[in-house]
């Protein structure tokens, strides 16, 4: 069977973009798969927190973590980036990865809240709240609509201190964030934007 000119062209443009071709992931050989083809490294909830704890309190993960918090990012979006890099990883699986969600963004508040840093949920939600009232009548209106995003807000609404154990909770309770980071954070603020940037 011939293939048609059309699909030819599909195809060139896609290896010029540097696309992979359709297909080409199961042509992978079977003695290399990649790390989320395997089983996962921790199959526990209890020791995939642990995992994600220990992770978060890396000198260079909590800094980025709270730099990004400190400039709008979304609680969600960051718990989000992590467990999906544990994922990519081959550390859990994609059902493990939905149970961690909660807590993980439970212990991204509970450091924020030890750094003295005010967080959002999501990303966009404190521009949200500067919104006019002709936009926030909109909005109502919006969320009638049953979305993706209605949803995604219910489940972030219910974060409970319940969702982790009672040894990571005590050890975020006794972290200590250091001087340095917190002056490293002031240091950030300042220079957030392109002009400040540019007067060094």
């Amino acid at each position: 069977m011939a293939i048609p000119q059309q699909g030819v062209d599909f195809l060139e443009r896609s290896i010029q973009a540097g696309r992979p071709v359709p297909g080409q992931s199961l042509t992978n050989s079977k003695d290399q798969p990649y790390n989320w083809e395997r089983p996962p490294a921790i199959t526990e909830p209890k020791e995939a927190m642990y995992a994600v704890f220990n992770n978060l309190i890396e000198p260079e993960t909590i800094t980025n973590v709270l730099i990004s918090i400190s400039k709008g990012m979304g609680v969600v979006d960051i718990a989000s980036i992590l467990l999906y890099t544990g994922f990519i990883e081959g550390q859990w699986n994609p059902d493990l990865m939905i149970i961690l969600m909660e807590p993980t963004m439970y212990m991204i508040m509970a450091l924020s809240e030890k750094a003295e840093i005010e967080y959002v949920i999501e990303t966009g939600d404190a521009f949200l709240q500067d919104t006019s009232a002709e936009e926030d009548n909109v909005q109502k209106m919006k969320k009638e609509l049953i979305t993706l995003e209605d949803i995604k807000k219910e489940a972030t609404s219910k974060i409970s201190s319940h969702s982790i154990p009672k040894e990571i909770k005590e050890q975020v309770e006794n972290i200590k964030i250091a001087p340095s980071l917190l002056e490293k954070l002031e240091i950030e603020k300042t220079n957030n934007s392109l002009l400040s940037k540019g007067e060094r």
